[in-house]
């Protein structure tokens, strides 16, 4: 008898079964899908000024996420990126939901939009605490994550920057409406 054999022979048989079965579940668990996107800048051309909302890929809407942490881009600009009031009523129609009555949209659009704006500045200032900034950084990599089971294809992206020795990352919750991504919820410093 070896040691590991003495050792779960001392337990009682129903802890063995337990820690067993709980081994097997968690060995078999699905991995988060992701995708690793090195050097993202390198094909990338900004459409800010696109008569169409939201971003034509994931990886284009972190690219603009980033071009806004560093000021190349306002939190006006990013705006476009962020979900208006007939953009959340398309969603509401996509996952074939009733749509809410009265100025519910608009409410819904600003709250969502208020909360984004205080995590992008509390992400933006963060880098500060390091002594370091934003506007010097370079992306090096996004990881873009799969979210599942939600009723519309969502994604988180974690955007790695570089200035100087320091590594700076931020990340926030998308979602596609239609063919378009936008930001759904939760920027912050991070992950």
């Amino acid at each position: 008898m070896n040691k590991t054999e003495s050792a779960f022979s001392s337990l009682p048989l129903s802890f063995v079964v337990i820690f067993s079965v709980f081994i097997f579940l968690t060995s078999c668990q699905r991995k988060a899908d992701y995708a690793t996107v090195e050097n993202p800048m390198k094909d990338f051309v900004s459409n800010v000024n696109d008569s169409l909302r939201g971003a034509k890929s994931i990886e284009d809407l972190s690219c603009d996420l980033f071009l806004t942490l560093q000021g190349e881009i306002t939190f006006n600009q990013l705006s476009h990126f962020i979900p208006d009031s007939e953009d959340i009523a398309h969603m509401y129609l996509l996952t074939q939901n009733s749509l809410p009555q009265g100025k519910v949209l608009k409410v819904n659009a600003d709250s969502a939009h208020q909360s984004l704006q205080q995590g992008f500045y509390a992400a933006q200032s963060k880098a500060a605490v390091l002594h370091s900034d934003w506007k010097n950084a370079e992306l090096k990599r996004v990881l873009v994550i799969d979210i599942e089971y939600q009723r519309l294809p969502s994604k988180k992206i974690i955007i790695e920057a570089i200035d100087g020795k320091t590594t700076l990352r931020a990340s926030a919750k998308c979602l596609k409406i239609g063919d378009r991504w936008f930001i759904g919820e939760d920027i912050r410093y991070g992950v």
